[in-house]
């Protein structure tokens, strides 16, 4: 005869516990789900498409791309490009699941959610997901034509590349379809200012540095070891230290004067406001803080001191 905890063991075998659809359903409500709203959107309507339709085929062919594209970028920028048609068809679907599955998720019994339901949920926004990711792959050569432009010698084009695709990513996600005009349009003029603001706020950075240099290498300027170093040797500390820092990205310069007070920073930062401030985690500032501090310390060591000393005696 089988015991009833044998019967309970096979059911719940089976069928989801009560834990994992209790953490399912803490996860999906304190999901956004940000959408475009459109007057043609109604439930009854729905009609689940697969990302594998018409609107995602393609060969994906790296032919047409530069020669002279490094592998990593050809692979990134490999899918093929969207027609106006392809843009209307991907926007309307990806928004129309998204308020699909808020539709559902606000109809959810909190007290006892409907496994179906929640099922139903994740499907239309992993969807909703897979439409997104194509169209920004499917952007990603508009991004590199746009910032390929502004690359300095301070500012290189995967630092720029890096910014310009996180801008495409939140025009997506911004971008109203039923507008009349195409995607490329918008999100052009969303990259193009993204970069020119990085490029000038890195400008500023590296002037503020430059002013700042004083401040950081010799502290006050009435302190009297540093009224009696002659200007020669003043001069000497003071291109050492800007071509030190120079040395260092514009994270990494910004986060040791934050960090140690340097220049105009007149009180120390901790990790978690630059980590707010830079719109990473603490432990990456605090990689970031490790790896720029390895650099000086290493230049620091190269340096020519015998050099600094004879200015000081002559």
């Amino acid at each position: 005869m089988v015991s009833a905890v044998s019967l309970v063991r096979a059911k719940s075998a089976h069928e989801p516990t009560r834990r994992s659809i209790q953490e399912r359903l803490s996860a999906l409500m304190q999901k956004e789900i940000d959408f475009i709203p459109n007057a043609t959107f109604e439930v009854s309507k729905f009609q689940p498409i697969s990302p594998a339709s018409d609107a995602f085929s393609g060969n994906d062919s790296i032919d047409s791309l530069p020669c002279e594209l490094p592998a990593h970028l050809a692979r990134l920028c490999s899918a093929d490009l969207l027609t106006r048609e392809d843009e209307s068809v991907l926007f309307r679907q990806m928004n129309f699941y998204k308020f699909l599955a808020s539709e559902h998720r606000s109809s959810l019994d909190i007290l006892d959610p409907d496994p179906q339901t929640l099922d139903s949920i994740e499907f239309m926004l992993g969807q909703a997901r897979s439409i997104r990711d194509h169209i920004i792959q499917a952007n990603l050569r508009l991004v590199m034509s746009i910032v390929k432009k502004f690359v300095t010698p301070s500012q290189s084009f995967d630092e720029l590349f890096s910014e310009g695709t996180v801008t495409l990513m939140q025009a997506v996600e911004k971008f109203d379809f039923d507008r009349g005009f195409r995607f490329s349009t918008y999100a052009y003029r969303s990259i193009s200012r993204t970069a020119y603001q990085f490029v000038a706020l890195a400008r500023e950075e590296e002037a503020r540095m430059v002013r700042d240099a004083d401040e950081w290498a010799f502290g006050q300027c009435d302190e009297p070891q540093i009224s009696s170093i002659s200007d020669r040797l003043l001069n000497g500390l003071r291109e050492l230290t800007t071509t030190m820092l120079n040395s260092l990205d514009r994270r990494e310069r910004f986060i040791i004067r934050s960090r140690f007070a340097l220049g105009s920073h007149h009180r120390v930062r901790t990790f978690q406001d630059l980590a707010n401030k830079l719109g990473v985690s603490k432990e990456r500032v605090r990689q970031i803080e490790a790896r720029a501090v390895g650099k000086l310390q290493a230049l620091a060591k190269d340096c020519d001191l015998d050099s600094l000393r004879l200015l000081e005696t002559n």
